[in-house]
């Protein structure tokens, strides 16, 4: 049925799935303005970050199974208007509260563009075409968050930090009109059981307690939150303590986002060779190395070179775990893919909401701090596949 526009409805999803990753980061370079105009401090701008993703992982448990209910068009749709309406209140607020308020909304509502697009690729595709496009859909997962402040540095530079929201309203609109009339209904057996609480809590019980999946999951969440507590942390060391102009920055941010595509890249071609496990395995060491490094040479140098050569390889090996985790776990489980894609990214942003709640509060007069945080993340990831991924369900 989908045979001859399949390739455009996989690129509307990927679009609504960027949006939403951009909303994460796109800000970002605003941070440092956005306490000084709001009158406000830098943890409690940092913690804007965090509003966004709990609301973002916590929104798509219903979206998920809503979607297998009600069908993926009329969800995705509504999660679009929802941050539409969080984006346009960010955008106009005038106090630190009202900015904390748009961020939860935008979160609530973009968390359909996760859960509803991983299940509407499902529905579309199917075996090794599906895995490939399920690791196309998580490079940009991690790569949206890495580049989006390039972006936001200029809009930031050449306008004012309202401008980064009134861009994600605009992209937000956009997309809703283009979905509106184009994009089907790909959910063709839609199950009105599926939003039964009793049926909901079954299907998130099936997928946490296959011990597979579980560690996937977590790895991925671990090593998306390392993406995200970086980025939260960074624009304070380099715009506040180095002297980097925010549109300088957004080029930083680029330098380090090909650290992880290339992870993503050399980490599929192990993946076919070695599989999945070893591959994340592999990743956590190289993320932890090169946070040592990191950490090392910070009691000698405190400057552009010393914090961002150590985590363009953190992000390499990041690349190792974020993708090819998020393939393995979205596989197990076809015959629920709404739900499995939902706790996934659940998992992913709300953990992620957590670490850079804690993040936050990290002094930012010296990397030391982040390296120390990035290199317990890696061996988090590292201890979650060798002692998790390595149990069998009984």
């Amino acid at each position: 049925m989908y045979t001859r526009n399949k390739n455009f409805i996989f690129t509307m999803v990927v679009i609504a799935i960027a949006i939403g990753n951009a909303g994460s980061t796109l800000y970002l370079p605003a941070l440092v303005t956005i306490a000084h105009k709001l009158n406000t401090t830098n943890s409690l701008v940092k913690i804007s970050l965090a509003c966004y993703l709990l609301t973002f992982g916590l929104s798509q448990l219903l979206y998920g199974p809503m979607s297998d209910a009600w069908g993926r068009k009329k969800v995705l749709i509504s999660g679009l208007g929802i941050f539409l309406l969080g984006s346009i209140i960010a955008s106009l607020a005038t106090n630190i509260s009202l900015l904390l308020c748009g961020r939860l909304i935008e979160g609530a509502g973009i968390g359909a563009a996760n859960a509803v697009g991983y299940a509407l690729i499902r529905d579309i595709y199917s075996g090794n075409e599906l895995t490939r496009k399920l690791s196309y859909v998580s490079i940009f997962v991690g790569i949206t968050p890495i580049i989006a402040p390039l972006c936001g540095g200029y809009l930031v530079g050449y306008f004012n930090w309202q401008a980064c929201f009134i861009t994600l309203s605009i992209l937000a609109f956009g997309l809703i009109l283009m979905q509106l009339y184009k994009l089907p209904e790909t959910n063709q057996n839609l199950n009105k059981k599926a939003i039964n609480p009793d049926i909901i809590i079954k299907n998130y019980y099936t997928a946490l307690t296959n011990l597979n999946y579980l560690s996937y999951i977590l790895a991925v969440s671990v090593g998306f939150a390392a993406i995200l507590c970086l980025n939260s942390v960074l624009p304070f060391i380099m715009i506040k303590n180095l002297g980097v102009s925010p549109s300088h920055y957004g080029w930083l941010t680029l330098c380090t986002g090909t650290g992880y595509l290339s992870g993503s890249f050399v980490g599929g071609v192990v993946a076919v060779k070695f599989g999945a496990k070893l591959t994340i395995k592999i990743g956590a060491i190289i993320q932890i190395a090169a946070s040592v490094l990191g950490l090392v040479v910070a009691f000698f140098f405190y400057d552009i070179q010393a914090v961002l050569l150590p985590l363009i390889i953190v992000l390499f090996g990041v690349g190792f775990i974020v993708p090819i985790g998020a393939g393995g776990a979205m596989a197990i489980f076809p015959q629920m893919a709404g739900s499995a894609a939902a706790l996934l990214g659940t998992m992913m942003f709300g953990i992620s909401s957590i670490f850079t709640s804690l993040v936050a509060h990290l002094p930012t007069e010296t990397q030391k701090p982040l390296f120390i945080f990035l290199l317990f993340l890696g061996a988090l990831a590292w201890f979650i596949v060798s002692f998790i991924g390595a149990k069998k369900n009984v």
